[in-house]
């Protein structure tokens, strides 16, 4: 197994993509820490893994409460030891409104999610990471970003505000971070199918009125995709495996596109 022995912490657990990296990841080796802001999701989460075969661990924090993100890592040092992979999936949707009309005020939760709250975890689990990287000559992070920080889209200013704020610094940590052997990447999906998509597409559907179903504006958004279709997080969620494998051993300081080919990046 490419994660065979390997101890991954998640954050974000729901029902979409936190669930999925943590399957995928328990499935290919490793066990894994859950951590979510409540325990709605997290124990089913947590029974799934354990039926991979695979040790989960669950510790409900808010990764924007500095307190909450010392908990985590006290947790793994108690009961992991050196932590060989974090994956940061906590987000904030953000407020979709236009700039010149926004309560700007609310623009600072999806920042204090998506970019203060992702460092304040990475800082925490840093000496985690480091021990790994010492004593394995490996680890690991990834990002879970977003396509909205290359393909914009007029209303999405606070959202993808936030995310190319990570992108920037992710770069920075990999630099940083490599003296370490740790390895720090992103990767940035477009649509990610699943419940919460469809009913944002019934939503423009009702919008638009008329016969329009969500249908219509999946068949809209799949067609602009190379491969015609918008991906499950399940599938999104193979990139995080690979950022975490020896398969990318040289690899850090990228944002992989994992989008069906809905944005590509220019060319060298």
């Amino acid at each position: 197994m490419l994660l065979e022995g390997k101890t991954a912490v998640v954050t974000g657990i729901g029902p979409g993509m936190g669930r999925d990296i943590s399957l995928q990841l328990a499935t290919h080796g490793a066990d894994v820490v859950l951590v979510a802001r409540s325990d709605r999701v997290m124990p089913e989460v947590a029974a799934e893994v354990e039926a991979l075969g695979r040790r989960a661990v669950q510790v409900q924090a808010d990764v924007t409460k500095a307190e909450d993100c010392a908990r985590v890592a006290e947790v793994v040092a108690a009961e992991v030891g050196p932590l060989d992979i974090l994956v940061n999936s906590a987000f904030h949707a953000g407020k979709m409104e236009a700039f010149e009309t926004a309560d700007l005020t609310k623009w600072q939760r999806p920042l204090d999610v998506n970019y203060f709250g992702t460092l304040q975890m990475t800082q925490a689990l840093l000496p985690a990471l480091k021990r790994a990287g010492e004593e394995r000559g490996d680890a690991r992070v990834v990002m879970v970003n977003t396509m909205s920080v290359h393909h914009l889209e007029r209303t999405h200013g606070s959202y993808a505000g936030s995310k190319a704020a990570l992108a920037a610094v992710t770069k920075t940590l990999a630099l940083e971070l490599g003296a370490h052997k740790i390895r720090v990447n992103a990767i940035h999906p477009g649509y990610i199918w699943g419940d919460s998509v469809k009913i944002y597409f019934q939503w423009q559907a009702d919008d638009r009125g008329g016969d329009t179903t969500w249908q219509d504006v999946y068949d809209e958004r799949a067609a602009e995709t190379a491969l015609g279709y918008l991906p499950h997080s399940s599938e999104i969620a193979g990139a995080v495996v690979f950022y975490c494998s020896p398969l990318s051993s040289c690899v850090t300081g990228t944002a992989l596109p994992v989008n069906a080919g809905h944005w590509m990046p220019p060319s060298a």
